[in-house]
Formats: structure tokens, sequence, C-alpha cells
């Protein structure tokens, strides 16, 4: 989940909404359309009930019922609503709709005064029944009738199953149209997410020095915070120059000084020379490092292949075989002379161990770019290894009394954000993996 971008969350958590939501309308609205067509149902057999009753008649313990009654659905044969009365509870009389019926249907019996409707399944189908008894007098002696009406249930469950067709489709219409709305509603809301993203990127690149324009003012502070830290970073570098600027220029009159006695040996010139070599190296690369230009980056193999002759002239009396696999188009985004000591330092470490054979590899990803180095010799125990990758660390003996520059490599990585790996090489000695990060272009 927190590796999911704002957008897919606000997709995911409306399409969850919409999941839950959606079924939960249907049902609501079906029931509710259901109901009031049940409650127009019965209004409607309520009236037409009336109307039976209206027509009818007792004289002498018989019914008499006219032979085309009001309500002509009544007097078709399976016109789908159909007329019952009962006497003392025992079918008393039918309507000619219901000509087809062997026998009459048993049906409930409200009490004397009521009503009743209810849906029932008979022999020949489902039907809405209602019933309403009345009590009539003839000749002194009450007779208890039941007035039945029965409605076909098909045309009922025809019009919920249209009804239910036609909300699905205007759901789903809705649903694809609220889809699309949140889709374009996403992308202009996190346009200008995009937008700061974009220039954090050319800001990367070295194309941009500050997040411009205008922003909401959720990312206007954020805008805000992120220029105050690149302006805070870049006066922090600024300072950093200076202070190792001026550094360098106090320390470079006493070392004169020094180098000019008379009475200093060999050793200590030379240890003199030493420390004006690395204060000069070390303010240049303070300069270079991470503030070289991006924009394109500078061609690798050529370099990695100059670095090669130059170890094949000095490692010529032990016949190395050094073989390289790179492509042309490899980019290092970062100062030439820095990429080549780095891979110097470490193709010399490779060329002192080795037996016969070195092998150098390069291969570059849209996000990062990796150098392999390995050897054929005694390798470097698991033990040291961490230690070799902290900043500054030596290794004074690779081999037999073989000195190696990792301090110059440890700080050639911290001051590109790259890293190293140490591992076993498919050669039989030691693996050196450098990885640095591509800026985005």
């Amino acid at each position: 989940m927190m590796r999911l971008s704002l957008k897919a969350r606000t997709l995911g958590i409306t399409g969850l909404t919409l999941l839950f939501f959606i079924p939960l309308v249907t049902v609501a609205l079906e029931n509710a359309f259901s109901v009031s067509l049940t409650d127009s149902m019965e209004e409607q057999l309520r009236v037409q009930n009336l109307g039976l009753i209206s027509e009818f008649e007792l004289s002498e313990g018989e019914i008499l019922m006219p032979g085309l009654l009001f309500n002509e659905a009544l007097n078709l044969p399976e016109s789908g609503t159909y007329g019952f009365i009962a006497m003392h509870m025992l079918p008393a009389w039918q309507s000619d709709s219901a000509v087809g019926w062997t026998t009459p249907p048993q049906l409930n019996l409200p009490p004397s005064g009521k009503e009743l409707f209810e849906r029932v399944t008979l022999d020949n189908g489902h039907f809405f029944q209602f019933s309403y008894t009345a009590v009539f007098e003839d000749n002194g002696r009450l007779f208890p009738i039941t007035f039945h009406l029965l409605k076909d249930a098909r045309i009922f469950d025809a019009q919920v199953n249209e009804f239910r067709g036609n909300l699905y489709l205007w759901l789903g219409a809705i649903v694809g149209a609220l889809i699309l709305v949140l889709v374009w509603g996403l992308r202009a809301a996190l346009k200008p997410v995009a937008t700061i993203n974009t220039q954090i990127q050319q800001i990367e690149s070295g194309q941009r020095q500050q997040i411009d324009g205008h922003y909401p003012d959720e990312l206007a502070a954020l805008q805000d915070r992120i220029n105050h830290l690149l302006s805070s970073q870049k006066q922090q570098r600024s300072r950093y120059r200076n202070s190792l600027s001026d550094l360098a220029h106090a320390l470079k009159t006493p070392l004169a000084v020094l180098k000019g006695m008379d009475d200093l040996n060999d050793s200590a010139r030379a240890q003199l020379q030493r420390i004006e070599n690395q204060i000069s190296r070390q303010l240049k690369r303070a300069v270079s490092a991470r503030d070289a230009v991006h924009n394109g980056g500078i061609a690798l193999t050529p370099i990695i292949i100059s670095v090669i002759d130059a170890m094949e002239k000095v490692y010529l009396d032990k016949k190395l075989s050094i073989h390289l696999e790179s492509h042309e188009d490899l980019r290092f985004y970062g100062d030439q002379t820095d990429v080549t000591e780095l891979i110097g330092n470490l193709l010399d470490n490779a060329c002192k161990a080795a037996q016969q054979q070195v092998a150098i590899s390069a291969r570059q990803t849209q996000h990062e770019l990796c150098i392999q180095i390995e050897d054929d010799g005694p390798g470097v125990a698991p033990e040291q290894r961490q230690w070799l990758l902290q900043r500054g660390a030596r290794l004074d003996a690779y081999g037999e009394g073989q000195g190696i520059g990792m301090a110059i490599v440890a700080d050639l990585l911290v001051a590109y954000e790259g890293n190293m790996d140490i591992s076993d090489s498919q050669l039989g000695g030691a693996c050196f993996t450098l990885r640095f990060t591509t800026p985005p272009q």
C-alpha cells in the first residue's frame, strides 16, 4: 500500500466504495419499486373488489350477479384477473374469466369486516389475492360473504424485471461516467504534483536551480521548503568550497617554505609533495564531484579502454588477459578525472592480485550504472570486506604486500553517492561491483 501512487490509491478506494455502494443502491431502489408496485396492486384490487361488492345481490339465500360485470377483465376468459365469492366459507360463484378453472381455489378467508392482501401460489401459478368479508342480511338471517379477487403475478414480475434491467443499465452508465470524471479530476488535481516532480528531475539533471510556478496552497508550502533547502544546500556547498580554498591557500605558503628548506632530505620532501597533492586533489573533488554538468554525461567506454591500455603496459611482464564487456553508449554523469581515478585504482589492484585474468564489465539501465572488476587472484577475506567499504579504510596487504588506494575509492563513492559491493569472482578472486544512480533525463 505504501508504494501505490496517489492516483492508484484514490481509484482503489473509490472502486471499493462503488463496489459496496452500488449493490446497496440497487437493492434499495429495486425494493422501493417493488413495494410501490405492490401497494399500487393492492389499491387496484381493493377498488375492483368494491366494484364487485357493489354489483352483488343476495335474495332468498341465493347470490345474484349480473351477466356482464362492470370490470371487463372479469368477463374475459383467462384475462389474468379472476373473481370468486364464498358463502359460509364455501365457494358460491366465480367470474367468467375463471371459466378454465376446474375447481375453485382454496383461499384464505379474512374475518368479517376485514380485508386480506397477500401473494399466493396456486396450481395455476402465482397470484396476488385481495379478499374482503362482508355480512349481508336476508330474511332476517345474516350471511358472511367473502369476495375474492386474484391477479396474475406474471405481469407484476415482468414489470419488476424490466425495471431491474433498466436500473442496472443506468447505474452501469452512471458508474462509468463517474470513473471517467474521477480519472479526469485526479489528473487535473495531481497535475501540480507531476509538474513539481518534473522540475525536481530537472534540478537533479542540472537544468534548473529551483522550483518555479504557482501551486495550490497545499503544495505552495512544499515548494517553499524545497526551494529553501536547495538554497541552503547551495550556500553550504559554497561555504565548503570557500573553506577548502582558504585552507589550501593557508597551507600553500607554509608548504612552500618547508619545501624550500635546504636541510630537508628526499623522504621529507616526498612527504611534503604528497601532502600538497592530497590538498589539491581534495579541493578539486569538492568543487567538481557532484556539481559536474549532468546533461548528456561523458562516454565511459573510451575511458575504460584507456585505463586498460595503461595497465597492460604497466603489467606487461605478467602477461595478463584483461577482458572488457561494455557498450559504447554508456555514460558517466560526473567528472572524467574522477571516474578515471576510480576505475584506475580498482583495476590496478585487480592487476596486482591477478594470476592470469582480469575482467571488467559495465552496463547501464534507466536508473543505474553498474561497473564490475574481477580477477583470479587470492580474493578478499569475508571479514575484511565490510571494513574495506568504510570511508578512508585501507588494506595494505592484498596478496603479498601490494598496497591499494581504497581511501581514494571510498572518497569518490561518497562524493558521487555511489556504493560498492565486494564478493567472490567467478574467476576465483575478488569481484568489486560499483553502482551509481543515473539521473533522470
